[in-house]
């Protein structure tokens, strides 16, 4: 009886492991890493959608450089990427943003409801989760968008930071979604690797939803 019970137990520990297995294996398939080029910088995500990406030409000037990137699924479902570069050292501070980037959608219509620190890409930042004031057929009820700096340094001129490079993040899409976005969010200057999404570029500076995008 010893014998039998000892080979049941380990008939059952072996079913568990290949069950874990199992599920290893599915999970890592389902997340598949998209890898687009936005200006000068590889930009690699994991999200778990099937989306349309869409960049806009980017706008360059003396005091700073700007690329963006849409991933659409309709006129109410997408996220976006803009990166601006600038010439030099600006302040990078990450609590004046945290106050900036709320009061900034809230001229923009939207209630914030949230904001909390989150690491993105390895570096400190914040993600504001928001409501449109006013409920509008067809348009997403929560609004995401987050921010941080690539390169931000503290300054030896006082208790401030300062960088060249920041991105800012925003997102319509559930909640799920925008977390494993911005949880896997990796940006580097450099050349992206093959990418399972085409991108498409735009005419204008800005990035708008499919059906704008036609007009």
């Amino acid at each position: 009886v010893s014998t039998q019970s000892t080979w049941g137990s380990e008939n059952q520990m072996k079913l568990l492991l290949a069950a874990t297995l199992v599920l290893m294996l599915s999970a890592m398939a389902s997340a598949v890493t998209d890898s687009q080029q936005l200006g000068p910088y590889a930009v690699s995500f994991d999200l778990n959608a099937n989306y349309q990406v869409q960049n806009a030409q980017p706008i360059e000037s003396e005091t700073a450089n700007a690329y963006q990137m849409g991933l659409f699924v309709d006129n109410s479902t997408y996220a976006s990427i803009g990166i601006t570069e600038y010439a030099e050292p600006t302040d990078a501070t990450l609590m004046v943003f945290k106050s900036m980037l709320p009061m900034s959608m809230m001229l923009q219509g939207l209630n914030v409801t949230n904001v909390e620190d989150m690491t993105i890409d390895g570096k400190e930042g914040f993600l504001v989760t928001s409501a449109p004031l006013e409920a509008v057929a067809g348009a997403p009820s929560t609004v995401y968008r987050a921010m941080y700096w690539l390169d931000s340094q503290n300054c030896e001129c006082g208790p401030v930071s300062v960088g060249q490079t920041s991105v800012i993040i925003t997102s319509t899409f559930p909640q799920d979604v925008t977390e494993s976005l911005l949880s896997s969010l990796q940006v580097v200057k450099g050349e992206a690797a093959a990418s399972t999404q085409a991108a498409s570029s735009t005419q204008s500076g800005q990035i708008l939803p499919p059906a704008q995008a036609i007009r």
